[in-house]
């Protein structure tokens, strides 16, 4: 064969390789895209000088090649091309070529324009010139709309804008950027990150090919299926016994209906059926196919009445839901059609009849039930129908809206109607904007989710092979119709989305969008991609990639998930959720059909009750979404609200618990891994900082256990809490097995020992943590510590044994079990609530009324619910004729009074009576019962109107009457009203009966209402309630011990004085007591230096003996006031408040020397008190208290002297409130135009009582004040007014104009108000005051911080319907934010804010804080950040600079530094990036085993984020940087001009580590703050480096703290010798001997692990 002939064969055999390969390229492309039939997609192709011809010409070869793989059309796919450059160029519009020839034929004769690149002007081109019908665009037949951008450098003009309204008018973008383009302008462009394509060179295009074919062509099949028309189906069932004219008007109308809609198999469905004890079928909604068909049926259609027979809605009601909407039977809930079952009764069912209940299993599945009227009433109606969905009448105009098609993703189909919702109510359908520009958007925010206005959110979705694409369709409607009710924004509530199966996708960031709008658009076109489930690692995934603050999400906000998924996974989900959960995010879980709820649980955030939903099929999700939405919302709400509320609720509570001892018995076996012994030691932490810590009050100890136990440390060790805090972060997890009975039995001689170290004895308590079952006995060790008295709760964890755990608490109520340590902290508040409340609730006397819904819309199990309910809070209430009476009445469409205030006045009579309450199953009228109650809280009816009086109502759905008035009269009453909404309760009306949102809460189930008992049982005994205890003053009694009292009686006046200590908190540092006897001479027993605990002031007045004589009331008054010297203790000079409390029961002898004596104690700022009993001279008694009546008072017999101290209480402790003497307050006052002339009336007059509250002049309070709405307008500063009346003159006197509310802008404006030019002065407390009414149009956040972080305390003062969490924006936390319902009850509030206002700071600020920011350039590195053999020296670096020590102003104990390690991209953008905090093992790991992605370099870009990053979150007087680096990538004179703008920003030192290679000198030109340490250069590999640096860092901050510029260290020493080997073996083989020893050498046990010793 010759050599021509072979080299013919080899070049035929090329050919049909090449040839076949085409085909099977564009047989691919034809398989990928063989569904996507119809779209309209735009080419932007950057034709600027940037790219030459070549590269131009790879350009259009890849459009054609894209024009191949689809199917080319007039009523298919269109393309059409524009190229840009500094202008666009219209190559050819969507309707210029309409086949492929002509298409490709185009796109060769393309020139290449060249020129600048202006992207953003060239997509404002599209949108105007080819997305128009003129164009070519089929937007208006809902034809996918696509644009293609292509480009190969930065704009020079912004793209956000342009592309942000291109997505807005329905169009896909996608980017595809070549070479080293900025990715942050190429995701601006992309719809969502996987449109974003990027490669390294044109030449590379062709690459693309496939990939770009496969994703357009998938967004266009799935556009195709979200723009598609929805339509209903709608089933009637028409009762047979409707009288024959109203039924002949109904036929009538019916047959119009279908006439004028679009009926049909393919479009909107009716099926027909009539009832009265059966089911009568007429025609199912597939028996006919065409209008006519059905038409014709309906003429046909005829009632055949059932005689005698009584009408059954009910099993009509269940025959539909069996047999009526099935596939089968031609529904179409599966495909997302809408469900509605239009019922036409026309007789009252029987209230017997159970048709609430039935109905709602409908309501479940998805189905609207429309109730209309053949004769029936409407209350009969509304018993079934949907919300808003009952009608007087038989006319079909009723039901127009579900004959509108709907175009895209059908909303809900549930009742979602409410009157908070914007829009007809029952429907809340996503709006089409899928293709072509959106329709006008409706604000279909919910109420809720109104107030819940700034979160983070990501729905972690499953999209494994078990869902299939009809129910993705279905999660897709779902999330959809969940974000469609959310505030969305970038300073609002931002939004994430990932998918999952055995992959994780990101399809949207938190900070992708701005609006509501795009996310809805890529909910639309969200791929399916079927696979596995490993829900562990999405929720990983979600933590490490979506909550990070470079993909938008926010410190400070709330962060929560949602698991959205319907199988069980594939992998581990509990240290995937507790690590999520640890990282501050609340996790929800959706479960779907088969998904595992044991799983769901191990999830989620506890309670499950709150966060666990389930479902039993997708076409479920429809009810669900709103049920989900409502929870979500009110969550957000309560956690960052009333969960704080709650927790300063459980503080003060605990404020009063003056003594107790508790210890800690903690599991320490080899189960619990190490972040379990930590979440442990931070419930430890938590639990401490709680109570007031002292040695004479309460005291904490630790003790662990595994095989052995071992005490930590016990009671008597640690004094305050810092130090206890630091020994129990000390404590060391060691491992080994559970020993339990023998921890216990080891703690009786601790809390033995711990008796005898108290005067007197305190309560005692065990707090047991183990999170598995003990090898030996618990149960009798733990009956003995009962027998002492002790108190044990038992906590258990995971694995733990409930038997054993209510076996060491011996009783169910102090046992706890929760599914992991993470959420310990969910269960921290109700043990310590259970050991604080008995003191707070003591001596708090109230009515309480309960006003519990009786409808039908409870079941049986929960109406048993809410009875325990009710039962369990009366438990934890202190009930007697002199302390707390309890009422009752249930209400349905009636009332029924179970019993009055008065009726009972033991628990169990209470509780046995609320048990035989009967349900009275009718509908809900709230208000109706509303006004009945009020009448109960008269004196005339057993009320007591001068205690304070509650009403709590509890109800699961919305009231049929109005509710607001009778609210308002028992509000107006006095009447404090708390709201309970479970279900569907309506949050409009639980805010209108309750009038303050601190006082509703909801709840999703009648389970959840279990997690509010002591809660509000807590909220009863008014523990926030002002002089609740004295907390700090110098108190003697003076005690009358003449011969006219006997023994009896003395003990009466004995019981006084302890009952009055018994109400303070006795202490060195709090208050102080001392006892002077008198009679014919005085004579003090003890002085105020001699106890500092109460138990021992108790004993002292137990002692006392009575002696006898005269009553020399007057000498003894001057005997009294030397005793108030510091020589006896007194602290006058301390400005502590001080008391003389005169006891005496008849005439002074020296009646003479009372008015002198007194007059000079009270020039002496001593107060006295004057108590008479019996026979004592009130007029004596007035002389001695200077005619204050206030502080006189006389009880007719040594009885009554007993329980007066309830009456003086109120007044001694407000003489003991500390003075408010200096302080700098402005006022911030809203005048906008949803306030009017009156309002703002009442705004000012609260403003000057407030003022007049204070001492105004230069000395004392210095006053300032703006108001605003557009802008913020100046009235005053503080040093403009000195005189209180003109003050008050000028503020009555100011104007009312005003739009709109900006308040963001109003306090960036404020703090021209706080500076010294204007009035300010430093060291005196400043605070703003808000007081505004409405939502602001502006974020509010940055402008309060920063007010803030200078010092400035903020006060918000919200008026009616204000959304919390922008107010805790401003404020910083919840204790300031103060709610009012109306302008009115303004001065309700005038002494909490003046309290506020006055509070001194409970912490001395920091002499010393370091803030180091340390950071990284590798420009010649790859994989790690360091060189592997520089880790070691990275991580003793870090180690040494977490804490400093031996600073010349700081005490012994080393300073802890807040370290965050930052790594920035060559343009400035976030690689790796951590906060300030303390030094924490889990962020070193992060660091030291980071992978860097990308080259980074030192330049103007890092130097210029150190910058910003200090400024904005920093907040040490100390700042430090610490740059490791391998040279500068930049001139040095810019980079030193850079240095000198970091360090006038405030940066106190820039400190550089040179790695290898580095050129250490010209890196040390840009240092500064070193002081006479600069000329050492710092090297990575230099001897004792991490020392060397610590040292540099303790200077800095001893001249920036301690202003001291120069200290000595000495020269530092040789390192020592080596020393020898260690041997290794293992724990299993040591012997028990050697475990102290062990420990004691700070060795960690490790089970079945190897140790070197």
């Amino acid at each position: 064969m010759s050599w021509c002939t072979m080299k013919g064969r080899a070049s035929l055999l090329l050919f049909g390789l090449i040839t076949a390969s085409y085909f099977c390229a564009v047989a691919a492309q034809a398989t990928e895209c063989e569904n996507a039939t119809v779209g309209d997609i735009v080419f932007l192709v950057d034709g600027s000088s940037s790219i030459n011809d070549k590269s131009f010409q790879e350009v259009r070869t890849f459009l054609s090649n894209i024009i191949r793989g689809l199917d080319i059309g007039p009523n298919k796919v269109r393309i059409g091309l524009a190229q840009f450059s500094d202008d666009t160029y219209q190559e050819f519009l969507l309707n210029d070529h309409m086949n492929r020839p002509s298409l490709l034929n185009a796109v060769r004769q393309v020139p290449h324009r060249k020129g600048g690149t202006q992207t953003g002007k060239a997509l404002e081109f599209l949108l105007k010139q080819y997305f128009t019908k003129q164009a070519g665009s089929r937007a208006d037949q809902r034809v996918p709309q696509i644009a293609v951008v292509i480009t190969d450098g930065d704009s020079t003009d912004d793209v956000s804008e342009p592309a942000r309204k291109l997505r807005n008018h329905g169009v896909l973008l996608f980017s595809i950027g070549v070479g080293q383009i900025n990715q942050k302008e190429l995701n601006k462009i992309a719809s969502v990150p996987r449109f974003r394509l990027t490669i390294d060179s044109f030449d590379a295009l062709q690459k693309l090919t496939n990939t770009l074919l496969q994703t357009v062509c998938d967004s266009i099949e799935n556009q195709q299926k979200a723009v598609a028309e929805k339509f209903s189906d709608l089933f009637f069932l028409v009762d047979s016994s409707m009288p024959q004219v109203k039924f002949s008007q109904f036929r009538t109308d019916f047959i119009r209906m279908l006439s004028r809609h679009n009926i049909g198999a393919s479009s909107h469905r009716v099926g027909l059926a009539q009832f009265t004890r059966n089911v009568r079928e007429e025609f199912r909604l597939n028996t006919y196919q065409t209008k006519q068909d059905i038409i014709q049926a309906a003429r046909r259609f005829r009632l055949r009445p059932q005689p005698g027979q009584p009408g059954n809605v009910t099993a009509a009601m269940q025959y539909t839901r069996a047999n009526l909407f099935s596939a089968e039977a031609g529904g179409r809930a599966e495909l997302g059609e809408k469900q509605v079952l239009v019922i036409v009764l026309a007789e009252d069912p029987p209230k017997s009849d159970p048709v609430y209940r039935v109905s709602a299993t409908l309501k479940l599945d998805g189905v609207i039930i429309v109730g209309m009227s053949g004769g029936a009433s409407l209350d009969a109606l509304e018993r079934f129908a949907s919300d808003r969905y009952a009608f007087d009448s038989i006319r079909m105009t009723a039901l127009n809206e579900f004959f509108t098609s709907q175009k895209g993703e059908a909303g809900p189909a549930g009742p979602v109607g409410r009157p908070d919702v914007a829009g007809r109510p029952g429907v809340a359908s996503v709006p089409d904007f899928g293709a072509g520009p959106p329709p006008a958007q409706e604000d279909q925010i919910t109420k809720e989710c109104k107030g819940a206005n700034v979160a983070d959110i990501v729905f972690i979705v499953d999209e494994s092979g078990s869902i299939g694409d009809a129910n993705f369709q279905l999660v897709r409607a779902f999330l959809s119709s969940i974000i469609i009710g959310l505030e969305v924004g970038l300073a609002r509530v931002r939004v994430g989305i990932v998918t999952y199966n055995e992959m994780q996708t990101a399809q949207l960031y938190l900070n992708t969008f701005q609006t509501k709008i795009e996310i809805l658009q890529l909910i639309k076109y969200m791929p399916y991609s079927q696979g596995g489930t490993n829900t562990g690692a999405a929720l990983t995934f979600t933590l490490q990639n979506i909550f990070t603050e470079q993909q938008g999400s926010r410190k400070g906000v709330q962060k929560v998930a949602v698991v959205v998924t319907d199988g069980q996974s594939q992998d581990s989900v509990v240290v995937p959720a507790a690590t999520l959960r640890r990282a501050g995010v609340t996790v929800y879980a959706v479960g779907i059909k088969d998904a595992n709820v044991t799983e769901l649980r191990e999830m989620v955030t506890p309670p499950h009750e709150k966060h666990v939903f389930t479902v039993d099929s997708f076409t479920q999700l429809k009810q669900l979404q709103q049920t989900l939405q409502k929870s979500l919302c009110s969550n957000i709400i309560e956690d960052a609200i009333k969960s704080v509320e709650s927790e300063t609720d459980v503080k003060e509570a605990c404020e009063q618990k003056d003594e107790a001892d508790i210890y800690f018995l903690i599991d320490d076996s080899s189960s619990i891994s190490f972040p379990d012994f930590y979440d442990m030691q931070k419930f430890i932490i938590e639990f401490l900082h709680i109570f007031r810590i002292g040695p004479q009050n309460v005291r904490m100890g630790v003790a662990k256990y595994s095989t052995f136990p071992s005490l930590e440390f016990d009671l008597t060790k640690y004094s305050d809490a810092k130090k206890m805090e630091k020994a129990v972060e000390a404590i060391r997890h060691e491992g080994g097995e559970t020993y339990t009975g023998k921890a216990l039995s080891f703690m009786v001689d601790y809390f033995q020992e711990a008796g005898t170290s108290r005067y007197s004895k305190v309560p005692e308590y065990l707090i047991v943590i183990t999170d598995g079952e003990s090898a030996d006995q618990v149960k009798a060790p733990a009956e003995k510590l009962r027998e002492q008295g002790i108190t044990i709760y038992a906590v258990g964890v995971k694995g733990a044994n409930q038997t054993q755990l209510e076996e060491i608490a011996g009783d169910l109520k102090r046992t706890f079990h929760v599914k992991n340590f993470d959420v310990l902290k969910s269960i921290k508040n109700n043990i310590i609530t259970d050991i604080c409340s008995p003191e707070v609730c003591k001596d708090v006397p109230s009515d309480i009324f309960f006003l519990t819904d009786s409808s039908e819309s409870i079941s049986a199990k929960d109406f048993q619910k809410m009875k325990d309910f009710v039962k369990s809070v009366v438990s934890k209430s202190i009930v007697g004729q002199d302390k707390v009476h309890i009422g009752v009445m249930q209400f349905s469409t009636g009332f029924r009074l179970e019993f009055p205030l008065t009726e009972y006045y033991s628990k169990a009579e209470i509780l046995e009576n609320i048990d035989k309450m009967e349900q009275m199953n009718e509908g809900t009228r709230t208000g109706r019962a509303l006004t009945e109650v009020l009448n109960y809280f008269d004196a005339s009816a057993g009320g007591r109107p001068e205690q304070r009086q509650r009403l709590v109502v509890i109800t699961d759905g919305e009231s049929k009457d109005e509710v607001l008035g009778p609210a308002t009269a028992l509000r107006d009453k006095g009447v404090e009203i708390y709201t309970i909404g479970v279900m569907d309760a309506n949050l409009t009306q639980l805010h209108e009966i309750s009038g303050a949102p601190n006082r509703t809460f909801t709840r999703r189930n009648f389970d959840a209402l279990k997690l509010l008992e002591s809660q509000l049982a807590l909220k009863f005994c008014e523990p926030q309630r002002d002089c609740k205890q004295i907390q700090t003053a110098d108190i003697i009694f003076l005690v009358d011990g003449s011969g006219t009292i006997d023994d009896e009686e003395f003990s009466s006046m004995q019981v006084f004085m302890n009952s009055a200590v018994n109400h303070t908190t006795v202490g060195k540092t709090y208050t102080r007591f001392g006892v002077i006897m008198y009679s014919n001479k005085p004579q003090s027993i003890f002085t105020l230096d001699q106890y500092d605990s109460r138990g021992q002031v108790l004993k002292a007045i137990g002692d006392l003996a009575l002696p006898a004589g005269n009553t020399y009331t007057g000498v003894a008054l001057e005997y009294s006031l030397q005793f108030f010297d510091a020589k006896y203790g007194g602290r006058k000079n301390q400005k502590v408040p001080q008391i003389l409390m005169v006891i005496t029961d008849g005439h002074a002898d020296d009646p003479a020397k009372l008015q002198p004596a007194s007059d000079v104690l009270r020039k002496n700022s001593i107060n006295v008190f004057s108590i008479g009993v019996k026979d004592a001279n009130k007029e004596e008694l007035l002389t001695m208290v200077g005619g204050d009546t206030s502080k006189m008072y006389f009880v007719d017999d040594f009885k009554q002297l007993e329980t007066l101290y309830k009456n003086i209480s109120s007044v001694l402790c407000n003489t003991t409130k500390p003075e408010c003497n200096q302080t700098d307050l402005v006022f911030l006052i809203d005048r906008s135009s949803s306030i009017n002339p009156d309002q703002h009336k009442l705004v000012l007059n609260f403003t000057a009582e407030v003022v007049n509250s204070f001492n105004i002049s230069a000395e004392y309070a210095r006053v300032g004040l703006a108001q605003f709405s557009d802008n913020p307008h100046h009235e005053f500063y503080l040093n403009t007014y000195y005189k209180k009346e003109d003050m008050i003159a000028k503020i009555l006197s100011l104007q009312h104009t005003g739009v709109d509310t900006y308040l963001g802008k109003a306090l960036r404006y404020m703090k021209n108000y706080f500076l010294e030019s204007n009035g300010a002065r430093s060291f005196i407390p400043k605070t703003l005051v808000v007081v505004t009414d409405g939502d602001s149009h502006d974020d509010v956040e940055d402008a309060a911080k920063e007010l803030r972080a200078s010092g400035i305390d903020i006060l918000a003062i919200a008026v009616g319907d204000v959304y919390d969490l922008q107010l805790l924006q401003i404020t910083g936390t919840p204790e300031k934010v103060f709610n009012v319902q109306n302008f009115n009850s303004l001065l309700q509030i005038k002494s909490k804010v003046i309290d506020d206002i006055c509070k001194e700071p409970t912490t001395e600020p920091d002499v010393c804080s370091i803030d180091i920011g340390v950071g990284f350039d590798v420009t010649r590195g790859s994989g790690g950040l360091l060189a592997g053999r520089h880790l070691r020296q990275l991580e003793e670096i870090i180690r040494y600079i977490s804490s400093v020590h031996d600073l010349c102003c700081v005490g012994p104990e080393p300073l802890k530094t807040n370290i965050a390690f930052h790594v920035v991209g060559g343009d400035g953008g976030i690689l790796l990036d951590t906060d300030f905090e303390p030094f924490s093992e889990e962020v070193l790991r992060k660091v030291l085993t980071y992978s860097v992605s990308q080259p980074t370099y030192f330049n103007s870009a890092l130097l210029n984020f150190f910058n910003n990053r200090f400024r904005t979150k920093a907040s040490s007087n100390v700042k430090v940087l610490l740059i490791f680096s391998d040279g500068l990538d930049e001139d040095v004179m810019i980079l030193e001009q850079e240095s000198e703008l970091l360090r006038q920003s405030g940066v106190s030192a820039l400190l550089t580590v040179a790695l290898d290679g580095a050129d250490a000198t010209q890196l040390q030109m840009v240092e500064f703050g070193r002081g006479f340490g600069y000329k050492l250069p710092l090297r990575i590999n230099m001897m004792s480096v991490g020392s060397t640096v610590l040292q540099q860092i303790s200077t800095v901050a001893d001249r920036e703290c301690c202003k001291v510029m120069c200290k000595c260290t000495g020269h530092e020493g040789g390192p020592g010798s080596p020393g020898l080997p260690g041997i290794k073996v293992t724990l299993n083989m040591m012997s028990r001997m050697f475990r102290k020893r062990l420990k004691n050498t700070g060795c960690v046990f490790l089970k079945d692990s190897a140790v070197h010793l």
